[in-house]
C-alpha cells in the first residue's frame, strides 16, 4: 500500500560514554531505516540535565526526516534503535546512552499513554527547540500558536552551547 510522505522531527540525546559517537550511531541507524529519508541534521548542542540534575550533561541533536509510515511505526523504530544501541531501563529521566524522541510528525497530534505528539515537553526544553528551529525554521508546531523562536524566547535563561564536531 502506498503512503504519503510525512515530515517528522526526531531528537537524539546522550549523556553516557562517548556521547557524540552515540548520536552518530543513532543518526546512522535512523538514516538507514527502510521508509526513512534523512533530510537535515541540526548542529549538536551540549546542555545540563533537567528534572534529575545530578547526572552528566547531554549532547542533543535533531533530525528532519521524510517518512512513509505512521507515528506508531516511527515510535517502534525509535525504541528499536535505542535497544540496539544499548539503552537500558534506568531511573526515569536518568542517565542514558541514547534517547530517540519524536518531536513532531507532520501536522499530527497524538495523545496516547505511550505516545504524545508533539512531544509533551517540547515547549519547555531549549535543547529540543533550538536544534528543531535549526532544521525546521520558525514553524508553528501543531497545538501551539507561536513560532519556535517565540517558544524559545519565552523560556528562562538556560545553558545551551554549540558542541564542536570531534
Amino acid at each position: 500500500m502506498f503512503r504519503d510522505k510525512i515530515t517528522a522531527y526526531v531528537a537524539l540525546g546522550s549523556n553516557l560514554g562517548d556521547r557524540y559517537a552515540h548520536l552518530d550511531a543513532a543518526q546512522s541507524a535512523v538514516a538507514s531505516a527502510q521508509g526513512v529519508y534523512l533530510d537535515q541534521t541540526s548542529p549538536t548542542y551540549e546542555s545540563p540535565a533537567v528534572e534529575l540534575a545530578a547526572q552528566p550533561p547531554f549532547l542533543n541533536r535533531v533530525l528532519a526526516l521524510n517518512v512513509w509510515f505512521t507515528p506508531r511505526e516511527l515510535l517502534a523504530m525509535c525504541q528499536d534503535i535505542e535497544r540496539r544501541l544499548g539503552r537500558e531501563p534506568t531511573v526515569p529521566k536518568g542517565p542514558r546512552v541514547i534517547d530517540v524522541d519524536i518531536l513532531l510528525f507532520g501536522a499530527a497530534t497524538v495523545n496516547e499513554p505511550d505516545l504524545v505528539i508533539p512531544h509533551a515537553a517540547l515547549a519547555r526544553r531549549p535543547f529540543f527547540l533550538q536544534p528543531l528551529k535549526d532544521v525546521a525554521g520558525d514553524i508553528i508546531a501543531p497545538g501551539f500558536n507561536l513560532p519556535l523562536s517565540r517558544l524559545l524566547g519565552a523560556l528562562a535563561p538556560y545553558e545551551l552551547t554549540l558542541y564542536p564536531s570531534p
